[in-house]
């Protein structure tokens, strides 16, 4: 019997060249264990059989690999344990050098690779610490999923985990230390449900920011007048520099974002470098003067924004020390400080700004602005539904009637009294009788 059980545990126990292997699974025998141990030796007999059965692939940490696989010891996954692999592979896609400066067009944004070594460290590692490379199965996977969405995370958030993870086991498999990726695509259902409304965003109402203003301490308020009146990133307003103003033509020339990680990282804006003209707004123009005037040195390379030190600002702190106690003492529910860019672009799309124009400004695509913000465009809410429900009304109002249910546009009026008048002319000719329906409308248009 090729499923054993032994101290109440099932074990395989088979031959294979001429070898035999017995490979504890760890189960308690119940019935629905042997069930599934049983339809896996079935497998395993029929690779045997067929002469394709790979030892490595079915039992990763298997007793006997070091017989069966005496040169392979460290040369591919089978060995290979997973939390080794795994931080190596987030190592070697760093974007950063060595002496700190970031490569030039790297693959992966700086600000997007230290969020990836944060899932790693803190996801990844703790859920897979125990098992090889080639032991992780589509189940461990799905289960790992499914702690996510019973976590309470976002389906936003738990698609770019489960996308982080599968591009480490296709890179595994792109380098020979895997056969397939047990993380199975995302399905195209699940796609298009990630790609609806942004149901996270909660901005601020115009009064509320006026609030805000008005309770954020002095020396923050020029800085977050900006903000709102920008809806840059964090990481982007806190990098501006004097050298990137003009003040005589008030633009703004965004060239690099600021992480306050590992001293202060800086690299190209996520979505390029961009020019914006701030005309719109004097406050903004009014701030940056108080803000140069206040400054104890306006170089091109000296921050706009500082702390009273003097030194750049973080924005992980000001969102501790600044926005949620300015949050609090304004009578504002707590949300994090990354509804300032929903709030400056839900409050221009309601005003009804050119969603090209927010876009610009922000630094985003005009396809996200439709896809996560269409409900604050005025012009695509207001009023919808009425017109086809007055369309629909009406032809029903109709046919009580008798009556035609829509009026015929004028085209088609002129067309049928042409080819009536042609009909009828052909009739007094002796052409021929005209139809019944012309002929009753003839009678009834010349009814007394």
């Amino acid at each position: 019997m090729p499923v054993r059980a032994k101290n109440g545990n099932l074990f395989f126990d088979f031959f294979w060249r001429g070898i035999r292997c017995k490979e504890y699974t760890g189960l308690a025998d119940t019935s629905e264990n042997r069930r599934l141990c049983e339809r896996k030796m079935s497998a395993v007999d029929a690779a045997i059989e067929r002469g394709s059965f790979d030892y490595r692939a079915h039992f990763p940490r298997g007793s006997r690999l070091q017989i069966f696989y005496p040169n392979d010891r460290g040369r591919d996954g089978a060995l290979l344990a997973f939390e080794e692999y795994i931080a190596k592979w987030q190592k070697n896609r760093s974007p950063i050098l060595a002496d700190g400066r970031v490569t030039q067009d790297p693959d992966i944004h700086p600000s997007t690779w230290i969020h990836d070594a944060t899932v790693v460290r803190s996801r990844f590692i703790p859920t897979f610490r125990n098992l090889r490379l080639a032991e992780i199965t589509p189940y461990h996977c799905s289960t790992f999923r499914q702690s996510l969405l019973e976590e309470g995370l976002s389906g936003k958030t738990v698609g770019n985990t489960m996308g982080l993870l599968h591009k480490a086991f296709a890179d595994a498999v792109d380098e020979g230390l895997l056969e397939k990726n047990p993380v199975l695509r995302t399905s195209s259902r699940r796609v298009r449900r990630s790609r609806r409304e942004r149901h996270s965003a909660n901005p601020l109402t115009s009064s509320e920011v006026a609030r805000f203003l008005e309770c954020v301490p002095e020396w923050y308020r020029d800085f977050y007048t900006v903000w709102f009146y920008l809806g840059w990133r964090s990481s982007e307003i806190v990098a501006l520099r004097f050298g990137w103003i003009d003040f005589e033509r008030q633009q703004l020339k965004l060239r690099r974002g600021r992480i306050p990680r590992m001293g202060g990282l800086e690299a190209e804006p996520k979505t390029g470098r961009r020019e914006i003209d701030f005309s719109y707004a004097t406050e903004i123009l009014n701030a940056l003067v108080r803000l140069k005037a206040r400054a104890s040195s306006t170089s091109p390379e000296d921050f706009v924004f500082t702390n009273r030190n003097g030194s750049p600002l973080d924005q992980e702190w000001l969102n501790d020390c600044v926005w949620k106690p300015t949050l609090s003492r304004a009578g504002i529910a707590e949300r994090g400080q990354y509804c300032i860019r929903d709030t400056f672009i839900s409050l221009a799309l309601s005003s009804g700004e050119d969603p090209g124009w927010v876009a610009q400004v922000c630094g985003t695509s005009e396809e996200m602005i439709f896809r996560h913000y269409r409900k604050w465009i005025p012009g695509l809410q207001v009023g919808a539904g009425r017109r086809i429900g007055a369309v629909l009304q009406q032809a029903i109002e109709h046919q009580n009637t008798g009556e035609p249910s829509l009026k015929p546009s004028p085209a088609l009026v002129s067309r049928s009294k042409l080819q009536l008048n042609q009909v009828l002319t052909m009739a007094e000719r002796g052409g021929f009788e005209p139809p019944a329906p012309f002929r009753e409308h003839t009678l009834s248009r010349r009814a007394p």
